[in-house]
Parts: structure tokens; C-alpha cells; sequence
């Protein structure tokens, strides 16, 4: 049984967003059940939640769910046209269907059942087999109906004019409406055949890792709705989407609409379970493999598993976490966000916390559900930036100074808040401000905090050395109560976890060390860059193309934050180290946001760079404001293309 929606777990200083939230879920919900009841049922009655009550099974169904249902918003209303009752309720709406006795409930992402079997739980976008076609409990909003007639008067069109007249309407502006483009891709060839937003794909034969390739070969006659996230073309940013795919005569018929943002919920509920269905299949050591691995990273959303011990297995963005407990997290804000985890259950629960998005780097509010199955806590969330956020302190300062002042900021809080408080804080990954992070240690020089590499933790900094011998540990110590110390040396990138350059201030007061410290970029990162884009060229003459994919395929090929990207003659990714899902996949389908904010074939531009090279500069996908911009060097060589980029943190 899938967990239900749960309760979402009160914060104790940020309670309201709690309150907002499920607001904002209610609105969404309340628009749906404004469809529902604005057509097609006869004899609408004029009461309101204050008259109004249950009656037939939804009595029943209303005791079994009580705070999932909740009260009474409009007396149940009949719908002659599918035979449905229907009756919203603070919670969702109830639903009947007399042919069956079947009676549910759903939220908008799950679904109750009270049927043949008893109560059962489901997702909205899935049927149990017993269940009628006729009913459509996840086909309700207008905004399914209307792609649902989308897609059928594509299939329309083409059973009365054939597939050239169906290709030429649907590839073109036309056929456009709204956010509604329809996919069309023939099925025993993967061929795409119309794409009007995404023009590039027709007439190429879909990779067989794509994402729509997967739909495409599941897809039958019966049809599926899939929740998903995509790159709106409007907007440049990752959102929700709703599609709907259907197998017509060997041809698949496909569309969506993006939805509402509160939709996340329901595809990270979708990605938790999903999570624990590969566990139960597979087993633990293929989960924590899979979601440990880039591969499994989609933009901002990712999954962080728990042993039974309530200790990182998984965690593929700040692997630094794996093996440490949960229950010792502790927010930028004080907030206890892994003792609140910990608490997950079978049936699941909401933490909203503030946490670091991968995206944009910046920490912004974070929704996590947490499920606890097998003994094992299945966690992931979505955030909820502020568009008007100001960037970062760190964005564009000095690094020089701002690490001074960080440790600055770290004594006074040690000073304002006491030893314990300022440990368990900076030893909490909300502590991290970009690449900066504290590293302190006691009178004796014992490590006590080091939220980077916590193995280091009770150990003597006299002792650390680098990998190339120098003994960056004593240097650090030499630190006095009147005298900082700058040391340079190398370190693991936090992005990375590779050696890069580090430079860091140390400074004593009351005899304990604190320091931090930054990496710097070269004087010229246009340079830098290219630089490393010809040694892997250079590799290439030397030693070969196998060589050159396999070095620059591991992350030892990492120079700080910098990597690789190789695409073959055929345009496929050869090799990509952070994004390890592209390789195979054809340049040509990636989109990007331009640094004038608007979307582009950037794939295209990509395929078609000649040996002269040239430069690209985009934002982050997802990101907003300063200190997004991403610019890339790319170049042919011997009909491979070769490129790498750089973060604009000015």
C-alpha cells in the first residue's frame, strides 16, 4: 500500500509556511473541484459547508479517512453524463460510481478506494484492475479534459486525412495551442514524426535512453498519464507536467499541460515511491548504487536514504553526509531538521526546512516528504525559491575577505550562542555558504568540526598532510590569538570531492583554531578553460579515443569544479562526468536558457560548432538572478566536439 499524504510536521519557528502551504495545495484543489461541479450535473444544490453533509458511502468513506477527507464543502451532485456523485470536501472530492458500488476519494494526488477489497490507497494516475474504465478520478481538471481532446482530434485528423496531413498540421505554429504541442513518434522505429517545440527532434530516431523513448515503448492502446518534470519553453525553468500518451495504430499520440507548482508534491511522493519500489525489487545495495550515482540526479530533485541507525546511505550531492547520523543535521536557522526526518513513518510526512538547491547553490525553503519502509527512511523534496531573493553574500565579494569574515562570524557565534551550539551548527551542511565552510579544532589542535570530511573529526590537524606531502596541517596550527595565518595548499572541491587549490585563514580565540577558506579561479577562466579543453584534445592525439573518454569519463579528471563534455561524429555525448544520463543521448534535444532569458536550441548550436570553437553563455537551469551564468568553450576536432565551462559567481 502506498503511503498516505500524511501530516506535514510543524516547524516550530515557521509554523505559518506550514499553513501556507497547505493553502496554496487548496487553491489548486479548489480550482478542480470548481470544474467538476461547473458542468454537466443536474440539480445543483444552493447549500454551503454550513448545511451541508455526507451521505451514501461517502459517511463511510469520510469516518475511514477522516483527516484526509476532511469536512463538507457542497452537497454531492450527479453527473447523468458518467455516472459519477460527486461532492467536494475541504480535503478533495468524494466520489460515486452506482454501476460498480465503488465509492473513493481522492486529493489530487492520491487516491482511496472503498471497493471489492476493502479501503485501498493508490496514486491518482494509476487504476487498480478492477477498477471500471469509465472511471477517471485522475481526469477531473479541466486542464486534463483539455488534453485529453488535444490528443484525441490529433488521432482525429489523421484517421480522415492520413499522416502527411497530420505531420505538416502538427509540426507546424499552428497547431500550437497555449502550452498543448503534440508529440507524434512512430513506435517500431522510435522515429519522430511531429514536434513542433522541439523541432529538432523530428525525423531522428529517439536514443534508446531517452525519457520519451521509455514512454514511447511502454505506451499501449489504454493509454497513460505520466506526472513529470520538463523545461517549460515559456518560462526557461523545470516544472511539473501532466502528458498524456496513447498507442493509435502503431503510431504514439502524445501531449501535456504544466501545472500548478503545488503538483510537485505528488511527483516527489511518485520519486520516493519509486525509490522504494527498486529497493523491494533489487535490493539495498542496487538503490544505494543507483541514487548515489549522478545518473539518478534530475536537476534539483534527489533522494537521500537512511539505514535503520537513521545514517546516510545515500546522499549523491554532499556525499560528505553518507555515514554520518541524520539526527545531528541542524538548519542555518537553528531548526532540528534531522531529528524532525527521523521521525518518518510508514505512512509518511512533510519537513519543510531550508536546505542548499544543487541548481542555484543558494539555500532556499525546502518541502521533503520522508517515508520510513523496511526501517529505512526514502526522503526527497522540491524547492520553493523567492524570485526576489537577493543573491548570496558571497556572490561577487572578495574571497579573501569574505572567508575573514566568515570566520569572523563563526567566533561570534560561538561567543553568542556556546561551544555545543556553534559545533553542531558547522558541523551541519547549513552551514556551508557556497564553497565556504568551517573547519575548527580545540587547544590541543584536535579536529571538532569539519562538516567536509567529518572523518577528521578527533583527529590532530598537526598531522594532516596533503596528497603531494606538505604538511598544510602544521602550518594551519602555527595560527596565534594575534596573528592569522594564510595557507595554500591542496584540498577536496566540496562539488567534487577532487584535490583542488585551497587557500585558508586561521586565526585562535580562546585557544580553539577556527578557519575556512576558498578555492580560487584562475586570473583568466576564458583561458583556463580552453587550456583544459586542449589537454584533452591533446590527450586524444596521444593516446586515443577509448583513453580519452575513460580519463575524462572519471572523476579524476576534474580540475576543481572543471570537467569535460565529448560528443561523437554521430552528435551522441561520449562523455559527460555530471551528468552521466546524457551519454548516449543526441545534443541536439538540449535546451538551454540564454543569459537574455530566452530558450534555445542549444544543442543545435552545438552540433553545428566548426574547428574554430566558440563560446556559449547561459543561465543554470533553475536558477535566477546574478551569479547564474554558465559559459561553455566548445570545439571540433577531428570531427569529435570538445567542451567545458565555467560558473559566473560575479
Amino acid at each position: 500500500m502506498l503511503p498516505d499524504s500524511g501530516q506535514i510536521a510543524a516547524l516550530p519557528a515557521n509554523a505559518g509556511r506550514h499553513r501556507i502551504f497547505r493553502v496554496a495545495c487548496m487553491f489548486a484543489l479548489a480550482g478542480l473541484i470548481a470544474v467538476v461541479f461547473s458542468s454537466g450535473f443536474t440539480d445543483r444544490a444552493a447549500a454551503t459547508h454550513h448545511d451541508c453533509g455526507f451521505v451514501l458511502g461517502f459517511a463511510g468513506l469520510q469516518a475511514l479517512i477522516p483527516d484526509a477527507v476532511g469536512d463538507c464543502l457542497e452537497n454531492e451532485q450527479h453527473n447523468p453524463g458518467d455516472g459519477i456523485t460527486r461532492q467536494a470536501t475541504t480535503g478533495g472530492v468524494l466520489t460515486w460510481h452506482k454501476a460498480s458500488n465503488w465509492t473513493g476519494f481522492t486529493d489530487g494526488y492520491h487516491t482511496w478506494v472503498n471497493g471489492p477489497l476493502g479501503l485501498q490507497q493508490r496514486l491518482a494516475i494509476e487504476r487498480f484492475d478492477w477498477e471500471p474504465e469509465s472511471i477517471a478520478l485522475s481526469a477531473v481538471a479541466d486542464a486534463d479534459a483539455q488534453t485529453l481532446a488535444y490528443v484525441t482530434a490529433a488521432i482525429a485528423l489523421y484517421e480522415e486525412s492520413g499522416l502527411e496531413a497530420t505531420t505538416a498540421h502538427y509540426n507546424s505554429q499552428a497547431s500550437i495551442e497555449g502550452e498543448r504541442s503534440l508529440i507524434l513518434v512512430e513506435k517500431a522505429t522510435l522515429r519522430a514524426l511531429a514536434a513542433p517545440i522541439f523541432r529538432n527532434l523530428v525525423g531522428a530516431t529517439l536514443p534508446p535512453g531517452h525519457s520519451l523513448a521509455r514512454v514511447v515503448r511502454a505506451v499501449d492502446e489504454n493509454g497513460v498519464w505520466l506526472n513529470h518534470l520538463q523545461t517549460n519553453p515559456v518560462t526557461g525553468q523545470r516544472e511539473p507536467k501532466r502528458s498524456y500518451f496513447v498507442l493509435h495504430d502503431g503510431l504514439v499520440f502524445g501531449s501535456g499541460h504544466f501545472s500548478v507548482r503545488a503538483n510537485l508534491a505528488g511527483i516527489i511522493r511518485e520519486y520516493v515511491s519509486n525509490a522504494i519500489t527498486l529497493y523491494r525489487n533489487r535490493g539495498l545495495d542496487a538503490a544505494v548504487k543507483y541514487y548515489n550515482s549522478r545518473a539518478s540526479v534530475d536537476g534539483e530533485l534527489y533522494l537521500f536514504l537512511m539505514d535503520p541507525e537513521d545514517i546516510y546511505l545515500v546522499h549523491p550531492i554532499f556525499p560528505h553526509l553518507r555515514g554520518t547520523d541524520i539526527k545531528d543535521v541542524v538548519g542555518s536557522n537553528g531548526y532540528e531538521l534531522g531529528i524532525e526526518i527521523a521521525m518518518a513513518t510508514p505512512e509518511g510526512h512533510w519537513v519543510e526546512y531550508l536546505w542548499p538547491n544543487p541548481v542555484t547553490g543558494r539555500e532556499e525553503p525546502k518541502t521533503t516528504w520522508v517515508v520510513r519502509y523496511d526501517g529505512h527512511i526514502f526522503a526527497s523534496g522540491y524547492y520553493t525559491p523567492d524570485p526576489d531573493a537577493e543573491p548570496p553574500a558571497y556572490v561577487g565579494a572578495d574571497p579573501r575577505e569574505f572567508t575573514v569574515d566568515y570566520v569572523q562570524r563563526a567566533i561570534e557565534r560561538y561567543e553568542r550562542d556556546g561551544l555545543e551550539s556553534m559545533t553542531q551548527f558547522y558541523n551541519s551542511v547549513a552551514a556551508f555558504e557556497g564553497q565556504f565552510y568551517l573547519f575548527a579544532t580545540d587547544a590541543n589542535d584536535i579536529y571538532f568540526v569539519h562538516p567536509l570530511l567529518p572523518r577528521l573529526i578527533g583527529t590532530d590537524i598537526k598531522e594532516v598532510k596533503g596528497d603531494d606531502g606538505f604538511e598544510l596541517g602544521k602550518e594551519l596550527a602555527k595560527a596565534t590569538e594575534d596573528q592569522g595565518v594564510w595557507v595554500e595548499y591542496l584540498w577536496p572541491h566540496p562539488a567534487t570531492l577532487r584535490d583542488a587549490l585551497k587557500v585558508s585563514y586561521a586565526i585562535r580565540h580562546d585557544g580553539l583554531l577556527f578557519a575556512s577558506g576558498y578555492y580560487p579561479t584562475p586570473d583568466n577562466r576564458e583561458e583556463h578553460t580552453q587550456a583544459y579543453v586542449q589537454a584533452a584534445i591533446d590527450l586524444y592525439e596521444s593516446e586515443g579515443l577509448d583513453a580519452t573518454v575513460a580519463h575524462y569519463s572519471s572523476t579524476e579528471s576534474f580540475d576543481g569544479a572543471t570537467f569535460l563534455f565529448l560528443i561523437g561524429a554521430d552528435d551522441n555525448y561520449l562523455v559527460h562526468p555530471l551528468l552521466p544520463q546524457r551519454v548516449g543521448t543526441d545534443v541536439k534535444l538540449v535546451r538551454a536558457r540564454g543569459v537574455d532569458g530566452a530558450v534555445y536550441n542549444y544543442g543545435e548550436q552545438i552540433a553545428g560548432v566548426t574547428e574554430e570553437g566558440r563560446w556559449f553563455h547561459n543561465l543554470r537551469p533553475g536558477a535566477q538572478g546574478t551569479g547564474s551564468a554558465v559559459h561553455a568553450w566548445v570545439i571540433r576536432h577531428d570531427g569529435l566536439i570538445f567542451g567545458s565551462a565555467y560558473f559566473d559567481d560575479d
